[in-house]
């Protein structure tokens, strides 16, 4: 499906359709266990604890979806809208492994703010379809994205009309951006990647979670892992394990290194389990290459 389709069709006519009953939140009388049925939820690829510092919308466009807010399971119907405080932990999964669902993310970083488009399905998995950048907006975009953020923080749910304002104006100006200029120009998935990659080389030297990454970039874990293979070709655990290594193949290089402080170094818990991880990367043990050094 194309962006613009997307964004033309299935997102304006979702944003359309908002209605007071599917606004939920942390608001008193509001909040998704409160209004929707209760289910216990189960963690499918990071777990209840995963918040971002910054505030995040989650519009469920198709299918029905498992849902923790705060700790608290709940199923979400089409066109629930959740709104997500900074610091909120929350999460999704399938309700059943055969139950495909489609989600749209409004990530409303100061910094960073994203609009991203995922689903999943039982042959396919989660799967981020689109990901867009919505820091080069227009003003009147921009504005939109602070009025949202403000009814984030707020005591009492917003008001409809209001909200719905807002987001189709955000919407409506990323169609624009795509009949003007293509999609490519919006398109993030490719710098997304591009980032955690950066990042993971940086901070080769400790070990590194999935979840930490994810974190830096400001996207789930599980979004980051699908869209890291697919545009990579190798999982990111792999990745980072190699860059691992790496770095520890230019220590083992340096003038009397030895396999056990290079292994503690590193951040490894022994210089055995060093030793299994660095043969499985390279295929020969550390203290073979300080022979051959």
């Amino acid at each position: 499906m194309s962006l613009a389709h997307f964004i033309g069709s299935e997102l304006v006519t979702a944003l359309g359709r908002l209605g007071p009953g599917h606004v939920l939140g942390s608001w008193r009388g509001c909040r998704p266990a409160q209004r929707r049925r209760r289910m216990k939820f189960a963690p499918v690829l990071y777990g209840e604890d995963h918040a971002h510092g910054h505030a995040e919308l989650c519009l469920l466009i198709e299918g029905r979806c498992r849902f923790s807010f705060q700790h608290e399971g709940c199923v979400l119907r089409p066109g629930d809208l959740v709104f997500c405080a900074a610091n909120t932990p929350h999460a999704e999964a399938y309700v059943r492994r055969g139950d495909g669902y489609r989600l749209v993310w409004w990530s409303l970083s100061e910094t960073e703010p994203r609009l991203h488009a995922t689903r999943y399905s039982r042959r396919g998995g989660f799967v981020m379809e689109h990901m867009m950048d919505l820091g080069l907006l227009p003003a009147e975009a921009r504005e939109r994205l602070q009025v949202l953020r403000r009814m984030t923080a707020g005591v009492q749910p917003p008001a409809v009309d209001a909200l719905r304002e807002a987001m189709l104006t955000v919407a409506l100006a990323l169609y624009r951006r795509i009949l003007d200029g293509g999609e490519a120009q919006l398109d993030t998935r490719a710098q997304l990647v591009r980032r955690a990659a950066d990042f993971v080389r940086a901070e080769s030297g400790r070990p590194l979670a999935l979840a930490d990454v994810a974190r830096a970039v400001h996207v789930s874990p599980n979004y980051l892992t699908g869209l890291f293979r697919k545009e990579t070709g190798t999982s990111l655990g792999r990745f980072i394990l190699g860059e691992r290594i790496g770095r520890a193949q230019k220590e083992l290089g340096q003038t009397g290194a030895s396999v056990k402080t290079v292994a503690l170094q590193l951040g490894f818990a022994d210089p055995f389990t060093f030793s299994r991880a660095f043969k499985r990367v390279t295929g020969r043990s550390p203290m073979a290459m300080l022979k051959r050094g």
